[in-house]
């Protein structure tokens, strides 16, 4: 009688894999989503000091004022610690994941001709 044991352990490994790798992707977007979400949040409210708090170090410099379009996100993608996100008025924001959890490296972005983006708040 032949043992199937030692493939079916194999398969059970990769399945285990692909699972975990899924877990972690789908983490990240959710993640980002609650950074987009609760910037545009504070943004579109007028709580300038909590969406200020919210920017990278570089897109928070001299940040006294966030003047963006509000919207829901309508899509999120994220490639390792950078992500971009597409909200219902047409805005692109940008974040990155720092050691503080991920924050809005560019908002109120918008493509122009001859260059990728120009963003109201920091950059892509």
């Amino acid at each position: 009688m032949r043992s199937y044991r030692p493939h079916m352990m194999r398969w059970l490994g990769v399945l285990a894999t692909a699972f975990v790798v899924s877990a972690c992707g789908s983490s990240s977007t959710d993640l980002v989503r609650s950074a987009a979400e609760e910037f545009l949040a504070a943004a579109s409210s007028g709580d300038n000091e909590r969406a200020c708090s919210l920017l990278t170090e570089r897109a928070g410099q001299d940040c006294s004022t966030v003047d963006i379009p509000g919207g829901t996100v309508e899509e999120v993608h994220v490639w390792g610690d950078a992500a971009q996100v597409r909200t219902s008025s047409g805005d692109t924001l940008f974040l990155r994941e720092l050691n503080s959890g991920w924050r809005v490296s560019g908002a109120g972005c918008k493509t122009v001709p001859e260059r990728p983006y120009e963003c109201e708040v920091g950059g892509p």
